[in-house]
């Protein structure tokens, strides 16, 4: 188990969320999200908010990297997107909630 916090890792990382982030709201079969939205997902400006390292009760060998978008219009924030992967790299799960 290692994790190497260094710039170019973290800039990986959030680089990995925004193109599921994207892949996510680009899938035909969410097109239910505009709807929920209201507005055009190109009006949605991306902020890297953080990155966590989660570990699991019992299984200490294994932990997941979450790493969390503010989705943002003007100056409301209108939602948060998740992504998780795994410590060998691969993308696990992901969660888009507007608000």
């Amino acid at each position: 188990m290692e994790f190497v916090n260094t710039e170019s890792n973290l800039s990986l990382l959030y680089h990995k969320a925004k193109q599921s982030f994207e892949k996510c709201i680009r899938n035909d079969e969410n097109q239910f999200l505009k709807d929920e939205l209201r507005m055009p997902f190109d009006d949605i400006v991306v902020i890297e908010k953080d990155i966590k390292i989660v570990f699991s009760k019992g299984v200490f060998e294994q932990y997941s990297i979450e790493v969390c978008l503010l989705l943002s219009v003007g100056n409301n924030e209108v939602g948060r997107y998740l992504y998780i992967e795994n410590d060998n790299n691969e993308a696990i799960d992901d969660s888009l909630v507007l608000y």
